[in-house]
């Protein structure tokens, strides 16, 4: 292992334990990993590696398309905030993509802590629920949630993930050292599997069983095992049920997203709940789409402007005023058809290019990534710009080594 690869995995393991607990943390381990990458010896044979990979090429358009946007913005204070969010896209595909590519042991290694620190955040959570168990409840009956560590939307993606890590680790028969951590994982993934339930956050119950059902039909697909598959598809509809009718919080949520729904479909302006201020949001993505003209949309800078001024105008009860609660209306309407156009192929890229889509991990991890994307803006905040950043790169990284490639050639 070089030097420069020991730094990589140093500074993203400081990474990772940014994502959940501390927002210092991430930017510092992001400069660690910037100087890393530029003061070196290397840098020549660095910026070669990095040009050479269309995948983090076209990551770092996404930072451009947002400066472009800036032309059809008026609030050029706003616009630039979203550039300030978007540089990420112009630092860490060269600072992780251009170190020489790394081991498969060591691509596992960070999943591994990844999956850890996941279970850790986990525990913590479920056992300050427990101590305020009757707390919890009540607040689940007015659609709220347990506190965690970062927003609970993207705790929920980031639990999501570490369960498919943890099902994959076991798959290969990952560990670092011991025999005994293979069962470690057995069992922190279904501790992860049943916590999520008890979560009850639907961003990641919606991404969790997605992946699951895309990898019963690869494995359909691959193994032809049909009596099998048809078993865990069955499973697959019958764990959500019996985990309605076991865990509170799951029916309480549950309970109040049907309360939810029923006032947006009344189109009672008077009582705005959580569910009907995210549907109208992306409504009015739409609409603002449609009035500054499909093309070029009204420009990142006026998002905010444009959409606040059709809530004050149509939806003046709204305390709470969001942005679109889609991913692909908030490009849509920020940024036009055109834009949107370019951020699909740009994301997608990373999926098909070069055929990564055959290393099955990879597909998951975009499934759980592009599910969130259908009822949040999960790339235009800090943290889950990071967690998306990140571990595409590292996948792409890993997969234009040697031992990435055989992986590729092996499935």
């Amino acid at each position: 292992m070089s030097a420069q690869q020991k730094v990589l995995i140093f500074a993203l393991c400081l990474y990772i334990v940014g994502l959940f607990f501390s927002r210092a943390l991430l930017s510092i381990s992001t400069v660690l990993l910037i100087v890393n990458a530029v003061f070196t010896p290397n840098l020549k044979e660095n910026t070669k590696r990095f040009f050479q990979n269309r995948a983090a090429l076209l990551l770092s358009s996404l930072f451009f398309l947002t400066v472009f946007s800036g032309l059809f913005s008026e609030n050029t204070t706003t616009w630039l905030e979203w550039v300030r969010i978007k540089v990420s896209y112009l630092i860490l595909p060269f600072s992780i993509v251009s170190i020489s590519p790394i081991s498969k042991r060591q691509f596992y290694g960070l999943l591994y802590w990844f999956f850890i620190i996941s279970v850790i955040a986990a525990v913590g959570v479920y056992g300050n629920y427990l101590i305020h168990y009757e707390y919890y409840t009540d607040r689940y009956n007015l659609g709220g949630s347990m506190q965690t560590p970062i927003i609970y939307v993207r705790f929920s993606l980031f639990l999501a993930f570490a369960i498919v890590i943890g099902g994959f680790l076991w798959w290969k028969n990952f560990v670092l050292k011991f025999k005994w951590e293979r069962y470690f994982i057995a069992f922190s993934t279904l501790f992860l599997f049943i916590f999520i339930h008890i979560l009850a956050v639907r961003t990641g119950l919606f991404a969790l069983y997605n992946t699951l059902f895309a990898s019963i039909c690869f494995y359909i697909y691959k193994q032809k095992k049909l009596g099998l598959s048809l078993a865990a598809i069955t499973a697959i509809i019958l764990i959500p049920i019996f985990a309605y009718n076991v865990v509170p919080s799951l029916q309480n949520k549950i309970a109040y997203m049907r309360y939810d729904l029923s006032m947006y479909f009344k189109k009672d302006s008077n009582i705005i709940t959580s569910d009907y201020m995210r549907l109208i949001s992306i409504e009015t993505g739409i609409r603002v789409a449609k009035e500054n003209g499909w093309l070029f949309g009204c420009g990142i800078g006026d998002l905010r402007d444009e959409m606040y001024a059709i809530y004050e105008k149509e939806y003046p009860s709204i305390e709470k005023k969001l942005l679109p609660h889609n991913q692909y209306i908030f490009i849509l309407a920020s940024m036009g058809i055109l834009g949107l156009l370019v951020f699909i192929f740009v994301t997608f890229y990373p999926l098909f290019g070069n055929k990564h889509y055959k290393f099955w991990f990879f597909v998951c991890f975009h499934i759980v990534t592009f599910s969130s994307f259908l009822a949040e803006t999960t790339i235009e905040l800090q943290i889950g710009n990071s967690y998306y950043l990140m571990f595409v790169l590292i996948g792409s990284n890993y997969l234009a080594g040697p031992e990435g490639k055989k992986e590729l050639q092996n499935a």
